[in-house]
């Protein structure tokens, strides 16, 4: 299981990234805490010529969080199979289950990548 907190700041809240109008943690904050979460802990098993990129991402977000709250991603590695990886995961704040889902990176190399671009 990999953890990792964050806090919910202004900046993450749906009024002011533009997904919603209301003080609460966005969704699209959600999703970036998981994939950092995850992002973190396949960088860890990569050479420097390798990174990992999000290519799905499946979420219910469940339950609103305020400002100011700390909300745990709780992820596990489901599958890893050439260059797949797959995370199930689960968002806590300090009361209740806020959001889960799955999400999928992918394995590429940086150069490679970035030639497309």
């Amino acid at each position: 299981m990999i953890q990792k907190n964050f806090t919910v700041t202004k900046d993450l809240t749906a009024k002011k990234v533009g997904s919603g109008g209301l003080a609460v943690l966005a969704t699209p904050a959600v999703v970036q805490m998981v994939e950092n979460t995850c992002f973190e802990y396949l960088q860890e098993k990569l050479d420097s010529t390798k990174t990992t990129v999000g290519v799905k991402f499946d979420v219910l977000h469940l339950k609103p969080s305020k400002n100011g709250a700390t909300i745990t991603v709780e992820a596990k590695l489901e599958q890893r199979k050439d260059r797949k990886s797959v995370f199930s995961f689960c968002c806590y704040d300090e009361e209740n289950l806020i959001a889960k889902g799955e999400h999928q990176r992918i394995e590429v190399n940086i150069a490679e990548f970035l030639s497309q671009v």
